[in-house]
């Protein structure tokens, strides 16, 4: 008797190491398929990012290929500018030694001018010192001209005495022969001296009159030689003032040279970094192609591991069905005490603090429940992407978006489950669970494990 009672107790033994193991084993599955869950979002999003890293990759390989047409048309442009700009230091290098050298024509030009405005001041002078020469002669021709007269009006009286002489000197008869002759003589002076006066009067009127035309003359080259002159000062003005301008010109034009000199080797050094930009988006164009190639593998490799992941959730399910055994063997589950535990997590779902999803908040205040309510094995709380705020004891899951618990909660329905292993104790329980709201929006759930003796 003693020996079957033995044997009854090894076989109940057994029995509840079986049933152990048989917990174990739903618990390994649900935290495989918990796993398999995180892997599977985990995968998506990872192949969402894929994607749209695939995409961006498109995207800069297409904006590469336009960088380097660009940057290879800007380099060209800019070789193009270089060549106008050399050509233009060239220019004005040649118009800058052209203003040089016609400044320098210019004052050769003013400086014989200058002195040809000299000589025309001394022509002047002349002219008026000959004018007056002239006019000075003109009164002396005049002064000759009455003195002629006057020996004229001599010559007259004295022919007039001669013939009065030779008159008296016929009166006088044998007596007055010598002083006939002498009379005669006279009178033939006076007649020699009235032709020469004749003559003399002719030659000094020629002359006055020569004279008067020179002096016209000299009066008109007078004024000519003023109004030269002055055209020659107005001239000199001008060509001051131009000479001024082309100084001034010349001067711009050496700061444009200088500016062109310095644009131009500005030019020079923006064509050596665009060629530089040009190699190196050459170079960046084939590291993208690289990167573009091996987004191509990861996307690839991500819709493969995608693939597992499906496989691995197939496999978990199948494992589910497979360690699934009847739960009858418990006693009934105390409904007075499941209501009680809803009442108490209700009254946390009403406490604003619970909304704000920190760990701190979720600590103290979950903590302060599983505290007070000695029924309670756990208690926790989960974002709506499955993972854990808080969790005491921890959690042993990663991911709860695989439980039924967070499902039915997160669709906005309180939820109670049967009884099965804990995946934080490894013994029978049930979980009951809530949405979390804020403003009439699910932001969490809130979730518990209630012990079954």
């Amino acid at each position: 008797m003693l020996f079957f009672k033995r044997e009854i107790n090894k076989i109940e033994e057994k029995i509840e190491e079986t049933e152990n193991f048989e917990g174990q084993i739903q618990v390994a599955v649900d935290q495989l398929k918990g796993v398999v869950e995180q892997v599977k979002i985990a995968t998506m999003q990872l192949e969402m990012t894929s994607s749209s890293s695939k995409n961006s990759t498109n995207k800069l390989l297409a904006h590469s290929e336009k960088t380097v047409t660009y940057t290879h048309r800007v380099a060209d442009k800019m070789h193009s500018i270089e060549e106008s700009a050399v050509h233009i230091s060239a220019s004005s290098q040649e118009i800058l030694s052209t203003c040089k050298t016609s400044e320098k024509t210019i004052e050769h030009s003013w400086d014989s001018l200058q002195a040809l405005q000299g000589k025309f001041e001394e022509l002047r002078m002349s002219h008026q010192t000959l004018l007056k020469q002239m006019n000075q002669l003109v009164k002396l021709s005049d002064h000759i001209h009455e003195i002629v007269h006057t020996i004229g009006a001599i010559s007259q009286k004295t022919k007039i005495l001669a013939l009065n002489a030779a008159i008296e000197a016929a009166r006088a008869g044998d007596a007055g022969k010598g002083f006939s002759v002498v009379a005669n003589e006279v009178g033939e002076l006076a007649n020699q001296t009235s032709v020469a006066v004749e003559d003399s009067r002719k030659n000094i009127y020629y002359i006055q009159e020569e004279i008067k035309r020179s002096a016209e003359m000299v009066k008109r080259e007078a004024k000519e030689v003023e109004a030269g002159t002055i055209e020659f000062g107005n001239v000199l003005h001008h060509l001051e003032s131009f000479k001024e301008k082309l100084s001034q010109i010349t001067n711009m034009v050496f700061d444009s040279t200088t500016a062109v000199d310095q644009q131009t080797e500005s030019v020079q050094e923006i064509t050596n970094l665009l060629d530089q930009i040009s190699l190196l988006s050459i170079e960046n164009k084939e590291h993208v192609i690289v990167v573009h190639e091996d987004m191509d593998k990861q996307h690839e490799s991500v819709r493969q591991i995608l693939s597992i992941s499906d496989s691995l959730t197939t496999t978990s399910n199948e494992l589910q069905k497979l360690v699934h055994h009847d739960r009858s063997e418990f006693q009934p589950v105390d409904t007075a005490l499941i209501e009680k535990i809803k009442s108490n997590l209700t009254d946390l779902l009403q406490m604003t603090e619970l909304q704000d999803m920190s760990f701190s908040t979720h600590k103290r205040l979950l903590d302060d429940i599983l505290k007070n309510n000695p029924d309670l094995e756990a208690i926790w709380t989960n974002n709506v992407d499955g993972t854990f705020v808080y969790s005491n004891p921890k959690a042993a899951l990663i991911n709860a978006k695989a439980r039924p618990w967070f499902t039915h909660a997160l669709s906005g329905n309180p939820y109670v489950s049967e009884v099965y292993f804990s995946a934080l104790t490894k013994k029978p329980c049930i979980s009951v669970s809530f949405p979390i709201y804020k403003e009439n929006q699910i932001i969490g759930v809130l979730g518990a494990d209630v012990t079954i003796n």
